[in-house]
């Protein structure tokens, strides 16, 4: 199997801005894909603000993770609604199990 990657898709600069915003949004703005931002969302926090006693090192890492996540939402520019809806579902993914899941 050979790998795609960006070089191979696109030989010009300017195409391969195209192309990988392309890809990402196919991957990420289907059903599968928005599950998966939720639930990207809600283990790096990007919605929430850190503990207050945060060590250096692990804050680091957390920030990381957090540019990562955005990252993702800067490559699949969705709109100020699709995001307040990603917001909600990441929060209903912090949420404690409760007995009737598909009640929500």
């Amino acid at each position: 199997m050979v790998w795609h990657s960006l070089r191979r898709v696109a030989r010009r600069r300017r195409d391969r801005a195209t192309e990988i915003e392309r890809a990402y949004r196919s991957v990420f703005l289907c059903p599968e894909g928005e599950t998966v931002l939720a639930d990207l969302a809600a283990e790096c926090g990007i919605y929430q603000a850190p503990p207050v006693d945060l060590a250096p090192r692990a804050s680091g890492y957390l920030d990381g993770r957090k540019a990562l996540y955005a990252r993702i939402l800067s490559m699949i520019r969705i709109s100020p609604e699709e995001h307040a809806a990603l917001q909600e579902a990441a929060r209903l993914e912090t949420l404690p199990d409760l007995e009737n899941d598909e009640d929500l």
